[in-house]
């Protein structure tokens, strides 16, 4: 699969993302947390409080640097690309990939879980990010194995995607470095084992 360039809009796009939650960890981990507003985050970003709400639904997202998933093109591609492994490999990946675009950068990571450890009510916010992904992902393959002799069903599409974001966890588990990381070939091999390790704990059981 040829290699995808972001363009100069995505770059630009990533780039304010990137301010704006720093920005917003900076407010929430110096000052009051409960008192951080809006407008200060937006100001100390350098940009208006308009813009902040053209990415960012709320303080909160912005402090977690959580944006709504979206499906890049990128994903799309290495999804659909039959040499990039089979369909439960390139549906775990495309679980990684949504949520990793739909998430601040990895540098940020460290921030973000001590953020969280201070304030736990955050986490049901990350619960309600990480379903909004999952249900993206479950859209994606149902829509792709559509095209499947028989047809998978939803049910087992749903299974299919849990089981995929089961394999998310054991690797960001017991990697933990990961998440700081903006390496992709070391994720996509930790991908890989983990992969084989289900693979085999599954044979097991069945």
């Amino acid at each position: 699969m040829p290699e995808s360039h972001p363009s100069l809009r995505e770059r630009h796009r990533v780039r304010t993302l990137a301010e704006i939650h720093r920005a917003a960890l900076e407010l929430a981990t110096s000052g009051n947390y409960a008192d951080t507003a809006v407008e200060a985050i937006a100001e100390r970003a350098g940009v208006s409080r308009r813009t902040f709400f053209n990415y960012y639904s709320s303080k909160e997202d912005a402090m977690l640097g959580l944006t709504p998933p979206r499906l890049s093109e990128a994903a799309r591609e290495r999804y659909t690309d039959p040499d990039a492994g089979d369909e439960f490999a390139r549906t775990v990946r495309l679980f990684v990939d949504v949520l990793r675009d739909a998430t601040g950068p990895p540098e940020l990571a460290t921030r973000r879980r001590e953020l969280v450890c201070a304030h736990p009510e955050l986490k049901r916010r990350i619960g309600m990010h990480i379903t909004a992904v999952e249900n993206l992902v479950v859209s994606t393959v149902t829509e792709h194995s559509a095209h499947d002799t028989p047809p998978r069903s939803e049910e087992t599409t749903h299974a299919f995607v849990l089981l995929a974001g089961s394999v998310i966890k054991f690797v960001f588990r017991t990697n933990t470095h990961l998440a700081t990381t903006p390496d992709d070939a070391a994720i996509q091999r930790a991908l890989d084992h983990a992969i084989g390790v289900f693979r085999t704990a599954l044979k097991e059981i069945s």
